[in-house]
């Protein structure tokens, strides 16, 4: 048992138990805890998408994606969820959120924007997620296509250079009438693209 310091007051012995406290995510129930707040959420945000895809198919407003972007970016900025965000398969949501719709139509600029960026900012990502889906495939398209703001084109193409870092990336590519490509990691940040 520690020997308490008789000079301190209560309130400087009060700040000091408070400052040795682990925040709830450090402690041992924490994989727990987030696995209880990302299976929901994940659930909703792919909900959401498949909402989305029925409504564009009946010619009618896609909103629900948009509705919950805010809370999915939330998400994505809180570091202590991103393990479990992505062994729970986040980035095959965020590729499903990003896909263009079969007639070509692009996602919300809001959305591609929003999700490019927090991926960015997503830490921990393995060469393992990538494999798991597609998302690499869609960034890619997005960083070629020439109806694409310029930021996403920037921030797509930075994601496929730190991508390509995590050591050879092979997949294929589809890009709307100009056939199939693979992409294949040459140089840690060299990406070339075979017909």
């Amino acid at each position: 048992m520690e020997s308490v310091d008789p000079s301190k007051t209560d309130f400087e012995l009060m700040r000091e138990s408070k400052k040795r406290k682990l925040p709830w995510w450090k402690t041992p129930n924490a994989p727990i805890i987030c696995k209880r707040i990302v299976k929901p959420l994940l659930r909703r945000m792919y909900a959401a998408a498949r909402e989305d895809i029925e409504l564009r198919k009946q010619h009618k407003q896609v909103t629900k994606k948009l509705a919950l972007l805010n809370e999915f970016l939330d998400a994505l900025r809180k570091r202590y969820l991103h393990p479990t965000l992505l062994d729970r398969g986040v980035l095959s949501v965020i590729e499903l959120w990003l896909k263009p719709a079969a007639n070509g139509e692009l996602t919300n600029s809001q959305i591609t924007r929003g999700l490019l960026r927090s991926m960015l900012e997503l830490s921990g990502v393995t060469r393992t997620h990538l494999e798991r889906c597609k998302v690499a495939e869609v960034v890619f398209a997005l960083q070629n296509r020439r109806d694409e703001m310029h930021d996403n084109q920037r921030m797509a193409s930075e994601l496929i250079h730190r991508w390509a870092r995590l050591r050879t990336l092979k997949c294929s590519l589809v890009t709307p009438g100009k056939g199939t490509f693979a992409v294949t990691v040459v140089h840690p940040c060299a990406v070339t693209r075979l017909k």
